[in-house]
Formats: structure tokens, sequence, C-alpha cells
């Protein structure tokens, strides 16, 4: 048993030595480019789990954006609509009918050639 694992020693040894020496250094295991190599890998897959998640995060809010200017787009379009409203009501109030209707509902005016009949209250 000492034979065999002293032997399967040796020869990892030896290969480990071939290996190191065409690579200039004399070193077991792996060599500083395949930490290196890997240190990359390791920043480049985090650096997409970052990307990633940053994606994630600018889709929701830029869907709670869109959803909030709808809701000020609404708000806009019924202020208007509000607006043009009372224009008119504003052009009414300047004629002469309006003149009349407010004068005949809250001041009593009658003309002289009217009949006025009112119920009995």
């Amino acid at each position: 048993m000492s034979i065999h694992f002293e032997r399967t020693v040796f020869i990892a040894e030896q290969v480990c030595s071939k290996r190191s020496r065409k690579q200039g250094k004399w070193t077991m295991g792996r060599s500083n480019t395949g930490r290196k190599q890997s240190k990359i890998s390791t920043a480049i897959i985090l650096i997409t789990l970052l990307v990633l998640v940053k994606s994630i995060q600018l889709r929701e809010k830029k869907a709670e954006l869109q959803v909030q200017a709808a809701e000020i787009t609404a708000q806009i379009e019924d202020a208007q609509n509000e607006h043009k409203k009372l224009e008119e009501k504003e052009d009414y109030m300047k004629t002469k009918k309006y003149v009349e209707d407010v004068a005949r509902n809250q001041l009593g005016l009658v003309y002289p050639d009217e009949i006025v009949i009112r119920p009995e209250e």
C-alpha cells in the first residue's frame, strides 16, 4: 500500500513539474493565470447579475412611471374640460339672456305685457 501511494505521488509530481516547466514556474496545482481567469470569471458573473437586477428594477420603475403618467394625463384632460365649461359659462354670463334670466329668477322681473301665474304656497 505504501509503495502504491509513493508511486502515485511521484507520478503526480512529475506531471505538475512538466506543466510548470512549460509555464516557466515550479508550482503545484493551479497556476496564477488560472486563478486570474477564475477571478475574472467571478467578476463577470457578478457584474452580469448586478446588471440583471438593475434592469429588473428599472423595468418596474418604468411601469410605475407609465401608470403615473397616465393618471396625470387623465387629470390634465379633466382640468381642460372643466376649463372649457367655465369659459362657456363666462361667455353665457356676458349675454343679455343671462342678465334677463337672473333678473326674472332672482329679482322677479316681469315685462308689462306678460301675465305671471304663481302657484299657491
